[in-house]
């Protein structure tokens, strides 16, 4: 009887997968004995010999071996994964194990292993790459659960890498922590392409119906054989950090009651089992272990902000910093240098306005006595025909028993009174004020006139909070929100 070659478990002969760890068994188990191992890296150091010197067995892959050897023209340590004589005569395994390497040879990105070298020589199959000095996803969480800041760090990594294959049509359907590296200064990066899928019409993997990839890090339309594009990648790498978050896989059970959950069941809340992981977090993930496609992130770029806290937009779930980023500090600055100036100059003119008052003030008396001679009659205006003369009613009164003109009255403008508004949100969101958009809390000294104002803030993913706030006269208002995950608790 054959073994998983991933978890060593014996495989029945009529399943598909593997019962422990979900491994398609008709696909990568086979069986290699120790003796066929040393033969195989025998055959692989004569016939690389003068250019790689085979140093020791790493692991053996999905379909492979994977070996490290010392690069003896560059000087460096390179890995070599190579097909075993076993399935060496399997067409499709061969074709497999080359999809793979020109796919990757296809990426240039940091977080994906990149391929150094494809050859088919004196029967072996094999190629070269980069060698990671670290460990697997799969054997860091042997060790238990990771960091928050490593765990949003292995995720946007992942992400960003997932998001550059993408942007060259291909699909990786297969994520998952064995095949996600972390090397020695803990960046993550992806590797294992042996069943990505090209998007381009052409492709002989392009149609529906084959179920291939792992079934505990399979998204619903894969489980159900359906066309798949990026946003499968999207679920599976949620999967791997609702894993790493809790130590355990969001479904368990047999192969197929598996992939019966992933389509009909939602995935059990983070917070039950990781209480301090952080809400913006369990909120980016629960949206991209959606069920539907459509709901997920558009891409992965808006994955990768969402896990990390990078704020890309408005829109972005993201993490809600103790201070803000300097991209905010410096917009706030400015508009609060734009603020204070308008008051400055609202000041100002309000001075000037005086001034010329009192110098209208001082001025009408020596007018009428310094500069004037004594007159003993009255004065009339000289005035053109009164049918002539349009009179408005804002015209002082001419006349009168002393024949004097009246001096117009001088009303002075009331005022207009403000109150300085502060929101502050844990995490940031948008501030309205009525039907304007404010712009990303926090939001410092906003004016808000005399009346009553209804102020929102708004977050993706996050319930919408709401007041109405009443302004009387000039004063400080400060309010801080702390805005909750929408869904179900």
């Amino acid at each position: 009887m054959s073994e998983c070659t991933r978890c060593h478990t014996p495989l029945s002969p009529d399943g598909r997968f593997c019962a422990s760890c979900g491994t398609p068994s008709g696909e990568i188990a086979h069986t290699f004995p120790a003796d066929a191992t040393e033969e195989l890296r025998d055959r692989l150091a004569r016939t690389l010999a003068g250019r790689y010197e085979i140093t020791r067995l790493l692991g053996r892959g999905g379909m492979a071996l994977v070996f490290l050897a010392q690069d003896l023209v560059l000087e460096r340590q390179v890995a070599i994964k190579v097909l075993p004589s076993e399935v060496s005569h399997d067409a499709k395994v061969i074709h497999r194990f080359q999809q793979e390497a020109k796919t990757a040879a296809k990426l240039d990105h940091p977080n994906i292993i990149p391929i150094y070298r494809v050859e088919s020589e004196a029967g072996l199959n094999y190629f070269v790459m980069k060698y990671v000095n670290g460990s697997s996803l799969e054997q860091r969480l042997e060790q238990g659960l990771l960091p928050i800041d490593l765990v949003r760090r292995i995720l946007r990594d992942a992400a960003m890498a997932l998001a550059h294959a993408h942007q060259r049509g291909i699909v990786h359907r297969d994520v998952k922590p064995a095949n996600i590296m972390l090397e020695s200064d803990g960046r993550a990066v992806l590797t294992d392409f042996g069943i990505s899928k090209a998007l381009d019409s052409g492709s002989a993997l392009t149609g529906t119906g084959n179920i291939i990839g792992t079934p505990h890090y399979m998204a619903p339309e894969q489980a159900k054989g359906l066309e798949v594009d990026g946003r499968v990648d999207q679920y599976a790498l949620a999967v791997v950090g609702h894993q790493i978050l809790t130590g355990k896989k969001p479904f368990e059970g047999s192969s197929h009651s598996i992939l019966y959950k992933h389509v009909f069941e939602p995935p059990p809340r983070i917070f039950e089992n990781r209480p301090d992981a952080p809400a913006d977090l369990c909120a980016a993930l629960d949206r991209a272990l959606s069920k539907e496609p459509g709901k997920r992130f558009p891409g992965m770029e808006e994955f990768a902000a969402a896990v990390s806290g990078e704020r890309t937009g408005p829109r972005t779930v993201v993490t809600a910093g103790v201070t803000p980023s300097e991209q905010q500090v410096a917009t706030n600055r400015r508009r609060s240098k734009r603020r204070l100036m308008v008051r400055r100059g609202l000041i100002a003119a309000g001075l000037c306005a005086v001034l010329v008052g009192v110098a209208w003030a001082a001025w009408l008396p020596f007018q009428d006595s310094s500069y004037s001679k004594p007159v003993t009659q009255p004065v009339s205006p000289v005035l053109p025909p009164r049918e002539s003369v349009p009179v408005s009613p804002s015209q002082p009164k001419v006349g009168g028993e002393s024949g004097r003109a009246t001096e117009p009255e001088r009303s002075r403008p009331a005022k207009k009174e403000y109150a300085l508004l502060t929101v502050t949100s844990e995490p940031w969101g948008t501030l309205f004020v009525g039907n304007k958009e404010i712009g990303p809390t926090p939001v410092a000294d906003y004016p808000l006139p005399v009346g009553t104002h209804r102020i929102r803030v708004e977050q993706e993913g996050y319930l919408t909070r709401t007041e109405m706030i009443v302004v009387t006269g000039s004063s400080q208002i400060r309010r801080r929100y702390d805005l909750e995950p929408a869904g179900p608790q």
